[in-house]
């Protein structure tokens, strides 16, 4: 085969999975200016290398589509990886003492206004907590410091604990005024006293509103630490949750400015990884219609210059809150906790309400959804919306899905709705969730979902479970979490479709699947190879592979 232009880069002797329609394999693919140019043997390959083509002999590793993070918060993931940030992450944080003894470490070397500020507690793992039946509260954070403001999340972001000092620097005491629940709630004890606790992004808000936004090159600093964890990870797409919603969450990690910020990087050509912006529009934090809709009305975009590198096209908002709360009727008798005001039948008429309106205005909608209600209410309006305005091809998608039925799979996928899942929490809510869903111990059945026709797309939602998509396959083929719990095994997914959702079906989320998500000719030069081949080595260890390299835009990004 004689080639009519010479590559920038080859990779031979792979055992190239394309992720085509096909799912077919290739030893070879040849690249030029960070776009795929063919793919075929090593033998035809090397007719396209020249002098100045990097040529990487894979050594007969699988080579992979670099892979894509379909709902993270990746500049307040780089804000937890920052240098004095307490990760609280892991099976390891089992005894109150030893959270309060990192505090008060990190209390001890914090210079003059400084705010020690933590993430991760899974509050049924901590000794004291699980025995007394309770959760983390202020008196606790000032057992550790009462000297400098301390901050600390729980693992799902949807609670922030502060202590005395850091209530005192926020002006915010016992004399507080209620806020309406569409905002979220600031907790008080049974005698009315404030316990610390902030729930939803709207009371978070205003705990942190007195806080200093990062600095522009912070939020850059922020964004290359998390796109270099992206990267070691395999990972050289992901998306983002940003917007006036979170102007002041986690020192406007979540806020609007970043979003400028990565644009900038972009035409810079400073970015690893490129990014799918989710805006969180709702004015405050808060989940209403208005809200959201007057919001979404004066959002202010910077001038994307390369789509294929930064977009903001979907609309964020949430829906129940830190878990499966909103259930179907019969499930399980308790009320609901849905940051939405009014009755069961008020807020989901205003959900639905909202849905319409955004699709009708054009906009992708991605709803943070668990529960079995919350799912079928959302689900109902983007199907309705799809009726009543057809053509748009929005590719509306759920986030979080864990009671996600067959039933329902079947009429998203006829309807065009998608899921953006996150299979490495399986080590968190899997076990806990079986009990509780519509399907109980058949939950997760992310195979016979995806046969029925729905298109799954795997995130970690970073910083609150691991980047490592390895670990979330591992767990949808085998449905066994690290401490051995198990069900239904015989429901696990396919590996080639587990692959699928952090690739191809990632792309397709985000209307790019014409652009990468596989190997084929005239898409972006985007790859990973691996130490393990995790299509044929046990189950049990594809959570343990590595990624020895990394590519974006046919540039080495990352390796081992």
């Amino acid at each position: 085969m004689a080639a009519v232009v010479t590559a920038d880069l080859v990779i031979v002797n792979g055992k190239i999975a394309t992720v085509d329609k096909n799912f077919t394999y290739v030893e070879a693919v040849a690249t030029r200016d960070g776009w795929i140019i063919d793919r075929g043997t090593t033998e035809e390959m090397k007719a396209y290398i020249g002098e100045n083509t990097k040529v990487i002999d894979a050594g007969g590793k699988l080579v992979l589509p670099a892979a894509n993070d379909s709902h993270c918060h990746a500049v307040h993931t780089g804000f937890t990886l920052m240098p004095g940030f307490l990760d609280f992450n892991g099976p390891q944080w089992t005894k109150l003492a030893d959270v309060q003894a990192k505090i008060r470490e990190a209390a001890e070397a914090a210079g003059p206004g400084e705010w020690v500020f933590g993430c991760g507690l899974v509050y049924d793992q901590i000794d004291v907590l699980h025995e007394e039946g309770r959760v983390l509260v202020k008196q606790d954070l000032d057992a550790a410091t009462t000297d400098v403001p301390v901050i600390v999340t729980d693992f799902s972001l949807h609670c922030m604990i502060a202590n005395s000092k850091a209530l005192e620097l926020a002006g915010i005491d016992d004399s507080y005024p209620e806020i309406p629940p569409s905002l979220g709630f600031i907790e008080r004890d049974e005698e009315g006293h404030l316990n610390g606790r902030f729930v939803e992004w709207g009371a978070e808000n205003i705990l942190c509103e007195k806080l200093p936004i990062l600095t522009d090159e912070e939020f850059m600093d922020c964004i290359r630490r998390v796109q270099a964890a992206f990267n070691k990870e395999g990972i050289t797409s992901h998306e983002d949750i940003l917007g006036e919603g979170g102007e002041y969450l986690f020192r406007g990690t979540w806020g609007t400015r970043p979003i400028e910020i990565y644009e900038q990087m972009a035409e810079k050509g400073e970015l690893t990884a490129r990014v799918s912006i989710n805006i969180f529009s709702a004015i405050e934090g808060e989940e209403t219609y208005s809200s959201i809709i007057r919001g979404t009305d004066r959002i202010k975009l910077p001038e994307f210059k390369d789509r294929n590198w930064v977009k903001a096209d979907a609309i964020k908002f949430f829906v129940d809150l830190g878990g499966p709360t909103w259930q179907r009727p019969g499930i399980r008798q308790t009320d609901p906790v849905v940051s939405w005001k009014g009755t069961e039948e008020e807020y989901y008429e205003e959900i639905k309400r909202t849905i319409i309106e955004l699709h009708r205005k054009g906009w992708q909608v991605c709803v943070h959804s668990c529960g079995g209600g919350s799912n079928d209410c959302c689900a109902e309006a983007m199907f309705e919306a799809n009726q009543l305005y057809p053509g748009k091809d929005l590719r509306h998608f759920l986030i979080h899905v864990d009671d996600m039925t067959l039933d329902l799979a079947k009429k998203c996928g006829e309807n065009g709705v998608l899921a953006a899942i996150q299979p490495s929490n399986g080590d968190i809510v899997f076990e806990g969730n079986c009990a509780t869903l519509t399907d109980k111990d058949r939950c997760f059945n992310w195979q016979g979902c995806t046969d029925a026709g729905i298109i799954f797309t795997g995130g970690s939602d970073t910083t609150c479970f691991p980047i490592n998509w390895r670990k979330g396959m591992q767990f949808a083929v085998t449905r066994k979490t690290s401490s051995g719990f198990t069900a239904h095994p015989e429901l696990a997914m396919n590996r080639e479709d587990a692959i699928r959702m952090y690739t191809i079906n990632g792309a397709y989320q985000e209307h790019l699947e014409n652009v990468r998500g596989s190997i084929e000719i005239n898409k972006v030069a985007d790859f990973q190879i691996l130490d393990t081949d995790v299509m044929t080595c046990p189950a049990e260890e594809i959570g343990q592979s590595k990624v020895v390299m990394t590519i974006c835009d046919g540039k080495v990004v990352y390796e081992a």
